[in-house]
């Protein structure tokens, strides 16, 4: 069955231990993430089902259930929702942490979907699929406010500085 890819991304300063422990604490995401909430799997447990509810900033939300597939810490994970098995509709969600030198990260969500619905409604799955454009943006302004200027990065380590 054809499958259509949509992939996004962000450029952050911060370190990838610090992006990782961002993206994968699903308790904080209510406090700066306006399109995302992930919950019931607080230790991205492979195999493990868990509850997703993304919002659209017309208030619009869906929920749906999701299957952690794989993880590999502090360079990515990967959950699928499934409707109706493959044939119907299938969207796999990845988040990657890709460090492009030290203290320099592309966070790139991808997502990769098969199934009827995927190919009747892209236009209408790729309009949902921008929003995340303002997760990218939330998460980035979160890490420049919570790692603000007071804190410098030597090799993947936060060194506080004192004056």
């Amino acid at each position: 069955m054809a499958q259509t890819e949509f992939i996004i991304s962000v450029d952050l300063s911060h370190p990838r231990n610090h992006v990782w422990h961002e993206i994968t604490d699903f308790p904080s995401y209510p406090s700066w993430n306006k399109v995302l909430r992930m919950a019931d799997n607080d230790q991205l447990e492979v195999g493990k089902k868990f509850q997703v509810q993304i919002k659209t900033k017309d208030g619009k939300s869906s929920r749906f259930k999701a299957v952690m597939l794989e993880k590999k810490d502090q360079q990515y994970f990967v959950a699928r929702q499934k409707i109706l098995g493959r044939w119907f509709f299938t969207a796999t969600h990845y988040f990657i942490v890709e460090e492009i030198e030290s203290n320099s990260i592309k966070f790139i969500q991808k997502w990769e979907l098969t199934g009827l619905v995927s190919l009747l409604f892209k236009r209408m799955i790729f309009r949902q699929l921008e929003e995340f454009n303002q997760m990218n943006t939330d998460l980035k302004s979160h890490m420049d406010t919570k790692y603000s200027d007071s804190t410098t990065y030597e090799k993947d380590r936060l060194i506080q500085r004192t004056s």
